[in-house]
């Protein structure tokens, strides 16, 4: 299943680069927002799927003090214990979560550079990555900035939600990150490291 998802650039009325020798720099993707989000199947009581999903819960994960810990010295945060408690207080319906990464790419780098993301699961597990909106090219925002969510597939018991966690990476190039070619356009790399299982609600 795809653990790397490509966001294309929006080149509509780009002005080229200057020609050059090196690759050009871009600053690389910002982190915008990471989010639980929780919800429900069809009514028959199936876990939900792509086409079925309705969410229900959203849990904004703070990014500005990810891993830290207030004076208690207690993680708050267990995702998979959520879910799990969810399933057994609402037995009517299936249910299900996903993990979601808004980014931010810069005005200046949309018209000339793609958006690569990975996820830290392998190739071989149980779930996927994928760009949510219609076009899967994000947010156009005022002054040509772009906002893209990347989200996981669903998954449906805390033993699936922890193969979430891990070391997500964002950058610009206008090659693949693992192609042999020198890249044109390029950023430095951006790590969003996410523990599911382990977060703190005030850093």
């Amino acid at each position: 299943m795809p653990r790397r998802v490509l966001v294309p650039r929006l080149a509509e009325g780009s002005t080229p680069l200057p020609e050059s020798g090196s690759t050009h720099m871009f600053d690389p993707p910002q982190l915008a927002a990471l989010r639980i989000v929780v919800g429900v199947g069809g009514p028959g009581g199936e876990p939900p799927d792509a086409d079925s999903f309705r969410p229900t819960y959203v849990v904004s994960v703070p990014i500005f003090s990810m891993g830290g810990l207030d004076p208690d010295g207690v993680y708050e945060f267990d995702a998979g214990l959520l879910l799990d408690g969810i399933r057994k207080r609402a037995l009517r319906r299936g249910w299900g979560a996903r993990l979601e990464i808004e980014l931010t790419q810069a005005a200046e780098s949309v018209p000339h550079a793609d958006l690569w993301v990975e996820a830290p699961f392998g190739d071989d597990a149980p779930v996927s990555l994928a760009v949510l909106g219609r076009n899967a090219r994000g947010i156009t925002l005022p002054g040509g900035a772009r906002t893209v969510v990347v989200a996981t597939s669903l998954v449906h018991d805390s033993k699936r939600i922890a193969v979430l966690s891990g070391a997500y990476t964002a950058q610009l190039r206008d090659v693949a990150p693992d192609a042999t070619a020198r890249p044109k356009v390029a950023s430095l790399v951006r790590n969003v490291h996410v523990d599911l299982t382990r977060f703190e609600f005030e850093g």
